[in-house]
C-alpha cells in the first residue's frame, strides 16, 4: 500500500509506502520545499538549505532487515548544534505500516525502533541517571541538541524544530542503547542497537555495489601482484641457481702443547661451480695480540682463494673469538681450510682450538620475502589511488585492470621487477657475491666446545669478489 504526497510549492507528487503513524511534514525530493501535512492537504512551510552528507540510500528503496522487507520513506541529515558533528537518519516502513529507523555517523551505525514511554520511565528521565527497560538498566551517556539541515520524504515532527537528544547506554551490553528525543513538549524513546559498519552498509543497494566493486578490484590487484611475485620468485632462483642447494660440514680442530702455528681442516667437497662457501668458526688461543689468517685451498690444484686476517681479542674470560667469512665463486672440487696464527716470537701459543662450520651454497630468501611484501604494498597503494580518484568502475574486471589508464598498472609492475632485480643483483646474486668478514669477541665465560656465544663487540668488513 502506498500514499501519495503533493508538494505545496512545485506541486509534484511523490508516492511513498503507507505508515500507521501519521506524518506531520513532507519534504519534496524534487525542489526541497517543506510542507506541513494537515489531514489530506499540505501547507508550504519553507525550505531547508543544508546539504546531505554521505547518504547511502534513496526514497522507496527496499531494505531487508532481520528477514523483513522495509521501504525508505524519509531521509535526513542532522547536525549537532554548535559543532560540525553530523549524521544521517532513515525512516523505514514495512508492508503493514510499522516503522523502524536506521542511522549512521562517522563513528557509529545503528538500528532503532520506537518503544512506549511509560510513566516509570518518565520519572526516571527527570532524574536523568538511569532508565530501566525490559529488566535492563541504561545509564546516561551524553546529550546534544540537534537540528535537521537536509531532508526528503515524510517525517513525524515539525522538521524545523530543534530536538534535545539524550543517549543511555546499556549497563552490560555496549551494543545496546536508548535514545530519548524531545521536541518541545513531545518526548519519544527509541531502543537501539549498534551494528557492524560493513553489515550496515550491505543493507543498502548502492553501498553493496560499492563494496562489491571494491572487493572485485582488490581481488584483481591481489591476483595480478601475486603473478608478479611468482615472477620474482622464479627470477630469484634463476639468478641464484648455483646456490639453491646447501651442504653443511661441522668439525673441530684441537692442537695442544705445540708450537705449531698453522694447521689444516679436514677436506670437504664442493659440487657445482660458482658456489658460495661460508665459514663460521670459534677460535680459542690463550695469548693476546694474536692474528689469524684463513685460506680456502683447492687440494688438487693448490689454488688458494682469498685469505682473510682476523684479530684475536685479548679475552681473559675464555680466550675465544667468533669469526665468519664468505668465499665467492668457488668451483667444484675438494678443498680444505688453512688456519695460520701469528704472534710475537716470545709469545707462542700452547693451545689452539677451532670449532668450525662450513656451509656450501644456500640462497637467502630474505630479499625475496621483503620484495613480495613491498610488491603487495605497491598494489594496495595503487588500489587506494583508484578509489580516491573515483575510477574504480574502470577496473572491476581483470581485463579492465590491464587496459586502465594507458597500462598504468604495467608501469608499476615493471618498476617493481626492475627494483627487485637490481636489489637481487647487488645483494643476493652469485654474480655479485660479497666476500665478507665478521670478527667478534665472545664473552660467555662458561663456553666449552660447540655452544652458543654471547657477542659483545662486532667488527666487519666486506669487498666484492668474483
Amino acid at each position: 500500500m502506498k500514499t501519495t504526497y503533493q508538494c505545496s510549492d512545485c506541486l509534484n507528487t511523490t508516492e511513498l509506502a503507507y505508515t500507521k503513524l501519521k506524518p506531520q511534514t513532507f519534504v519534496c525530493p524534487d525542489c526541497c520545499s517543506v510542507s506541513f501535512i494537515n489531514e489530506s492537504t499540505t501547507e508550504y512551510a519553507g525550505k531547508l538549505n543544508g546539504k546531505f552528507k554521505n547518504v547511502y540510500a534513496e526514497l522507496n528503496e527496499s531494505i531487508v532487515y532481520k528477514g523483513k522487507t522495509y521501504y525508505i520513506v524519509g531521509i535526513c541529515t542532522k547536525t549537532e548544534k554548535g559543532s560540525y558533528v553530523d549524521w544521517n537518519e532513515y525512516i523505514l516502513s514495512d508492508y503493514d505500516g510499522n516503522l523502524i529507523f536506521l542511522a549512521h555517523g562517522s563513528d557509529f551505525n545503528s538500528f532503532l525502533e520506537e518503544v512506549e514511554l511509560t510513566p516509570a520511565m518518565q520519572e526516571q528521565l527527570k532524574v536523568g541517571g538511569t532508565i530501566n527497560y525490559k529488566t535492563s538498566g541504561y545509564d546516561f551517556d551524553f546529550a546534544q541538541y540537534a537540528q535537521t539541515v537536509a531532508a526528503k520524504g515524510i517525517f513525524f515532527n515539525k522538521i524545523f524544530e530543534e530536538s534535545y537528544n539524550r543517549t543511555f547506554q546499556n549497563t552490560y551490553y555496549d551494543t545496546k542503547f536508548l535514545s530519548v528525543e524531545k521536541y518541545k513538549d513531545v518526548t519519544e524513546v527509541f531502543h537501539g542497537e549498534y551494528l557492524n559498519k560493513t553489515s550496515f552498509r550491505k543493507l543498502f543497494v548502492k553501498e553493496r555495489e560499492v563494496l562489491y566493486n571494491n572487493n572485485s578490484v582488490l581481488k584483481n590487484l591481489a591476483l595480478f601482484f601475486a603473478l608478479i611475485s611468482l615472477v620474482m620468485g622464479l627470477l630469484h632462483f634463476g639468478l641464484n641457481y648455483n646456490n639453491i642447494d646447501s651442504f653443511t660440514y661441522k668439525n673441530s680442530i684441537v692442537k695442544s702443547n705445540t708450537t705449531v702455528s698453522q694447521f689444516i681442516s679436514s677436506p670437504f667437497k664442493v659440487v657445482g661451480n660458482d658456489k658460495k662457501v661460508k665459514l663460521s668458526f670459534i677460535s680459542e688461543v690463550q695469548n693476546d695480540n694474536v692474528t689469524l689468517d684463513v685460506s680456502l685451498v683447492n687440494e688438487k690444484t693448490n689454488d688458494t682463494y682469498v685469505t682473510e686476517t682476523f684479530k684475536h681479542f685479548a679475552n681473559i674470560q675464555n680466550h675465544a673469538s667468533g669469526n665468519e667469512i664468505t668465499f665467492c665463486g668457488v668451483d667444484q672440487g675438494t678443498y680444505h681450510l688453512a688456519f695460520h696464527y701469528s704472534a710475537p716470537i716470545n709469545m707462542l701459543a700452547t693451545n689452539y682450538d677451532v670449532d668450525y662450520t662450513v656451509k656450501i651454497g644456500g640462497v637467502s630468501n630474505a630479499w625475496l620475502y621483503i620484495a613480495v611484501i613491498l610488491t603487495f604494498l605497491v598494489g594496495y597503494l595503487y588500489y587506494t589511488s583508484i578509489v580516491n580518484r573515483n575510477h574504480i568502475n574502470n577496473v572491476i574486471n581483470f581485463n579492465d585492470l590491464l587496459r586502465y589508464n594507458n597500462h598504468e598498472i604495467f608501469k608499476y609492475a615493471i618498476g617493481v621487477i626492475v627494483v627487485y632485480m637490481l636489489g637481487n643483483f647487488l645483494f643476493i646474486s652469485n654474480y655479485t657475491c660479497n666476500s665478507s668478514k665478521v670478527n667478534t669477541e665472545l664473552e660467555n665465560a662458561s663456553y666449552t666446545g660447540n655452544r652458543t656465544h654471547f657477542v659483545s663487540r662486532t667488527y666487519s668488513s666486506g669487498a666484492s669478489h668474483k
